[in-house]
């Protein structure tokens, strides 16, 4: 599976204490994208779902959160890796799309499916700059959040209520910032960076 990150301790991308994996590759090409570095697909960065799912058994995690890039463009491995998670005890899955959940289903491709219903919650839809809002865990007003197990209805309902927060990690020299991007979020990351 191409992965661009693994990060640990998430609280910005669900309920509760998460690990997140970001894969790369997506041709969208969306304008305002959070993770443009993602983009282009890269057969060195390929990791195998074995070594992920270990890395993650060692974290104190109650869910995950795949993103991207796009994680359907690797569907097949996406089916290994949330198979492999819920072996291991993790069953709140939260993964986003760029595709729309009408266009994944017709896509016919069996990974896909098991996928979907394999999940706790999709959002779905293109990120779409002329239409963020303050709704935490989606990008934009168009992309809609689909919860798939009522066991998680209630911290879903409650993280969905909080205001959009970003988590900070610093690794090596460099910022990340995790999190649903706010309006004029820019202008904030580039004074915090400054002041570091």
């Amino acid at each position: 599976m191409q992965v661009g990150k693994i990060l640990y301790p998430v609280s910005t991308l669900g309920p509760g204490i998460r690990a997140g994996i970001w894969v790369i590759g997506c041709n969208r090409n969306c304008e305002g994208c959070a993770n443009p570095e993602l983009q282009t697909a890269d057969a060195s960065k390929d990791i195998g779902v074995d070594k992920i799912v270990s890395l993650i058994s060692t974290f104190s995690c109650e869910g995950v959160t795949v993103s991207g890039g796009e994680p359907f463009l690797q569907a097949a491995e996406l089916k290994q890796l949330i198979e492999q998670l819920r072996n291991i005890g993790i069953e709140d899955i939260l993964v986003y799309s760029g595709f729309t959940l009408r266009e994944l289903a017709s896509m016919g491709d069996p990974d896909v499916d098991w996928v979907l219903s394999n999940i706790t919650v999709l959002i779905d839809g293109p990120f779409i700059n002329s239409l963020v809002d303050d709704i935490p865990l989606r990008g934009s007003s168009n992309q809609k959040v689909w919860l798939f197990d009522k066991r998680y209805e209630q911290k879903y309902v409650d993280c969905l209520s909080r205001e959009k927060k970003v988590d900070i990690f610093h690794i090596d020299d460099e910022i990340h910032f995790i999190g649903i991007p706010f309006k004029d979020y820019k202008k904030l990351y580039a004074k915090y960076i400054k002041s570091r």
